[in-house]
């Protein structure tokens, strides 16, 4: 997955992105955040976009994050 370097992540961003690389359900992500489901989804979407994969298909898209963050320095790997 090579191509233009987009923003960085925010750090709530990488935040939620870190606590989810391991495929948990966006509810138990969010219990361990102490957020809604809600803004778990939308942290995702967001990091989504930034790391230029949302074009993918979804069950494809959280692993593809983690990679290119953890690639770019930008989650703990």
């Amino acid at each position: 997955m090579s191509g233009p370097a987009r923003m960085p992540l925010t750090p709530r961003q990488a935040q939620v992105l870190t606590a989810a690389a391991d495929g948990a359900p966006l509810s138990q992500v969010a219990e361990r955040l102490g957020v809604r489901r809600e803004t778990v989804a939308a942290r995702l979407s967001d990091a989504y976009r930034r790391l230029d994969v949302a074009h993918l298909p979804r069950d494809e898209k959280r692993q593809a994050a983690v990679r290119t963050a953890r690639r770019r320095g930008l989650i703990p790997t």
